[in-house]
């Protein structure tokens, strides 16, 4: 008795197991993609998609360094208030980035991970572009297209 249901129970879950690639098979994997209202964003964040529409942008990854070299924005310049790293030493090495660009959008891992809005404040008090022209990327690095 017991070992029927132990065969109906692994026949039943190998099937499951077996419809379920399938599924991943044909229509890939769940999506990643975080949606974005403009008009339901706190001041100074922006959509990625609105981002994209800004014209000589300097995109910023508060990250640790670790998974900024991992899979960071391309051409994003780490700046992170995190401690194990010396964020004078990360602005000295951004700064000239900054001071070139038209528009600042700062990323971290997610909208609530708490560095973005702290190293896009530290930016707009070096007062290097207009405080207006530096966001926080709503929804975070989640927010970006994944490779």
């Amino acid at each position: 008795m017991i070992a029927r249901l132990a065969i109906e129970v692994f026949s039943l879950l190998g099937v499951t197991v077996g419809l379920a690639c399938a599924t991943w098979m044909v229509s890939g994997g769940p999506r990643q993609e975080v949606g974005c209202h403009s008009a339901e964003l706190k001041p100074g964040y922006l959509c990625f998609e609105d981002a994209l529409k800004l014209s000589n942008v300097v995109w910023v990854d508060a990250r640790t360094r670790e998974l900024w070299q991992k899979n960071g924005y391309p051409n994003s310049v780490l700046l992170t208030d995190h401690p194990s790293e010396d964020f004078p030493s990360l602005m000295a090495e951004a700064f000239e980035s900054l001071v070139t660009a038209d528009s600042v959008v700062v990323y971290c891992a997610t909208e609530g991970c708490g560095s973005s809005e702290p190293v896009a404040a530290q930016i707009r008090e070096l007062d290097l572009i207009p405080a207006a022209q530096i966001y926080v990327l709503a929804g975070g690095w989640k927010a970006l297209p994944q490779k």
